[in-house]
């Protein structure tokens, strides 16, 4: 497997849901390119992305994209220079797609309280004060091997095409003509991350 900047990882998130009702915002595409790393370095040992998490107050974030995006707060985000997905091997896409349909079921707040969870890498760099050296992949591959998988959408979808089974969680569903806008949803923590 592959690694890549932060940026342009991040820049496949941002691009995916660049027409949803609910873009990318800076923390939340910190904490998908988060998720991203986990999944990765769980599935298939290796990081997807060459930057080093560091323990920021906020949760685990990319140094790289705090500063390109310094000061958009929770406004909308754009591709951060010209993007190009043919980057990407088609294993790595998988994965990436992956993360971006389970983890948007989730609010931003929800996706901070999973990066904080009990004993894990952002809480343990972050009790010790030692966030300028970051968070060691080891670690994060270490305390998140153990947990469940998020699921594999390509083969749900392929299934559901073919009639063996119904698809669970769809898609964003993209709308052409609707200004960026902030929306937060309502829900449970996913008991999975306690």
């Amino acid at each position: 497997m592959a690694t890549y900047s932060a940026t342009d990882v991040a820049n496949f998130f941002i691009d995916y849901y660049a027409r949803s009702v609910d873009p990318m915002n800076l923390p939340r595409v910190q904490y998908f390119c988060y998720f991203a790393q986990v999944e990765s370095l769980c599935r298939n040992g290796t990081p997807i992305i060459e930057d080093t998490f560091r323990a920021y107050p906020t949760g685990p974030a990319l140094t790289r994209l705090e500063c390109y995006y310094d000061g958009a707060g929770n406004m909308p985000i754009k591709v951060h220079r010209e993007f190009d997905k043919s980057i990407f091997s088609k294993e790595d896409l998988k994965l990436l797609m992956d993360v971006a349909i389970y983890y948007n079921t989730f609010s931003t707040s929800e996706l901070q309280i999973m990066s904080y969870v009990s004993n894990g890498p952002w809480q343990y760099v972050y009790s010790q004060g030692t966030d300028l050296l970051g968070i060691d992949n080891e670690y994060i591959k270490a305390f998140y091997e153990r947990l469940p998988r998020i699921p594999n959408y390509r083969e749900q979808v392929l299934a559901a095409i073919h009639g063996c089974c119904e698809i669970e969680t769809m898609p964003v569903l993209r709308c052409e003509e609707v200004e960026p806008i902030d929306v937060n949803t309502p829900s449970e923590v996913s008991t999975t991350w306690e």
